[in-house]
C-alpha cells in the first residue's frame, strides 16, 4: 500500500490500482473512488467505484441543480456500485473483478491516447 498524496496505490501480481484520493478525507471513509487498474501486460482500465449512498447524494444534488433532468438519471460508463466504503474495500472489489473473469468485458479500457474503449457486451 502506498499513499502518494493524490493517489492510493496498491499492486500485486495480478494487477495494480491507483485510486484518486478525496482531499483530506480518511481513505477508509471514502465512498467514491475514481481508479485506474493496470494489468501485468500494461492494459489499463477505468473504474469509478461508488456506494449506493454516494450515488443517492449525487442524484439529489442533480435534482437541485437541474442536471440530468433534475436528478432523474445519471450515466457513467465505468461505474462499480460497492457496498462498503474505503480504499481497502475498493481494492478487494477490483481484485475480485480481475480474478473472476475478463475485466475487458466489464470496464472501459484506457487506450494509449487516453480515450476510453467501452466493453462489448
Amino acid at each position: 500500500m502506498e499513499d502518494s498524496g493524490a493517489y492510493y496505490s496498491w499492486a500485486e501480481e495480478a494487477f495494480a490500482v491507483n485510486i484518486l484520493l478525496d482531499g483530506d478525507m480518511d481513505p477508509e471513509g471514502m465512498e467514491v473512488g475514481d481508479a485506474i487498474v493496470t494489468l501485468p501486460g500494461g492494459e489499463r482500465y477505468s473504474a469509478l467505484m461508488m456506494t449506493r449512498e454516494a450515488i443517492h447524494r449525487l442524484m439529489d444534488r442533480h435534482a437541485e441543480s437541474g442536471e440530468s433532468l433534475h436528478g432523474a438519471y445519471w450515466v457513467t460508463p465505468d461505474l462499480i456500485i460497492i457496498r462498503a466504503k474505503g480504499v481497502g474495500a475498493m481494492v478487494e472489489v477490483i481484485r475480485d473483478i480481475v480474478v473472476s473473469g475478463p475485466i475487458a468485458s466489464l470496464l472501459p479500457r484506457i487506450d494509449g491516447d487516453g480515450t476510453l474503449s467501452l466493453p462489448s457486451m
